[in-house]
């Protein structure tokens, strides 16, 4: 395990580091505007059963895309005109999104833009969507900070420390694959507010 202390001098070299773990299949650990996560390549079979294995969780569980960049949801969705909408208002930040896959419309997929320097940065510079999950093992509070993070998965690959201490709140999740908004999951951002952002529109 390697851990950085993120400052202003080595942020950007410590992204290309995570980068280079990204690319060989291994999990990094961040902050971001929520809770703490674990990334990995979402392209990457291996990585993916890593993480759940790290976190003693269902592998057939999906797991949330963070993306490169807002128009990136374009190449990834279908029937995005609610999701469109939300994402004006509320991207970047604490809100993640269940979309029709263009690939399959019969699918989900779950979609996330954090308002984070480190979590954007690593997607933005890795050129594709990341995995992204919460650092804690299944059913179990969340890593408050690094040094949690370090306890609970001691053979991660790396851990990018700005200090950060991780919200109670994960991100509210909602699913906009049939046009109306659906509460998935509650979290840091206000449902009553989504849903008013949809009440203007009809």
């Amino acid at each position: 395990m390697k851990i950085i202390k993120i400052t202003s001098v080595n942020f950007e070299q410590a992204i290309v580091e995570a980068i280079k773990i990204f690319d060989r299949g291994g999990i990094v650990a961040h902050p971001t505007d929520t809770v703490w996560g674990l990334a990995a390549d979402s392209e990457n079979p291996k990585a993916l059963a890593k993480i759940h294995f790290l976190k003693k969780s269902n592998p057939a569980k999906p797991l949330l895309l963070n993306l490169p960049s807002k128009a990136y949801l374009n190449r990834l969705g279908a029937k995005l005109c609610q999701a469109h909408l939300l994402t004006k208002k509320f991207w970047p930040g604490n809100l993640s999104l269940l979309v029709c896959s263009k690939k399959n419309p019969a699918e989900k997929i779950g979609v996330r833009l954090p308002d984070h320097a480190i979590s954007r940065a690593l997607a933005r510079k890795f050129g594709a969507p990341l995995v992204t999950t919460s650092a804690n093992l299944t059913g179990k509070k969340v890593a408050r900070d690094a040094a949690a993070v370090a306890r609970i998965f001691p053979t991660i690959d790396l851990i990018l420390d700005d200090g950060s201490l991780s919200r109670n709140l994960a991100s509210t999740l909602v699913d906009v694959s049939a046009g109306e908004i659906q509460l998935v999951r509650a979290g840091a951002l206000d449902f009553k507010k989504i849903l008013q952002t949809q009440s203007r529109q009809s």
